[in-house]
């Protein structure tokens, strides 16, 4: 199981939404500013990137939390646990991604949460946590 060891889910929820207001903001002043026959390579990718990072990191959907040296999706994580209550669980860090071994007696599996923080672009705020 996870603990959360230095910081906090709340304060990291509530920084991600300023963050993602600011984005929102840019990338709405953009749009006005370049109209879409105007717009060269370098703002299309500008644009792109942060469609990218508003959708991805919608605040209902993403709690990300740093384990040893990846960041995975906390609420995941949480949302598969809940499932798992009646299992023998084993959790571990491998090739990039924290693998979750389940099991009980008729059924088996493996479940992967990969590293998302190459997907972060140097947002350094979340809460981090160990296994236990």
């Amino acid at each position: 199981m996870l603990e959360i060891v230095q910081g906090s889910l709340d304060h990291s929820k509530e920084v991600m939404k300023k963050t993602l207001s600011i984005t929102k903001q840019n990338l709405s002043n953009l749009k006005k500013v370049v109209k879409p026959k105007d717009r060269t390579k370098m703002h299309k990718q500008q644009i792109k990137e942060m469609e990218a990072l508003v959708h991805f990191f919608r605040v209902s959907r993403m709690q990300p939390v740093y384990i040893d040296s990846i960041c995975i999706n906390y609420m995941l994580y949480v949302q598969l646990m809940k499932k798992l209550k009646n299992y023998q669980v084993e959790e571990f860090i491998a090739d990039n991604k924290l693998v979750i071994s389940y099991s009980n007696k008729s059924t088996k599996g493996r479940f992967e949460l990969y590293d998302i923080s190459d997907k972060l672009q140097g947002l350094n705020f979340f809460p981090k946590a160990v296994i236990r």
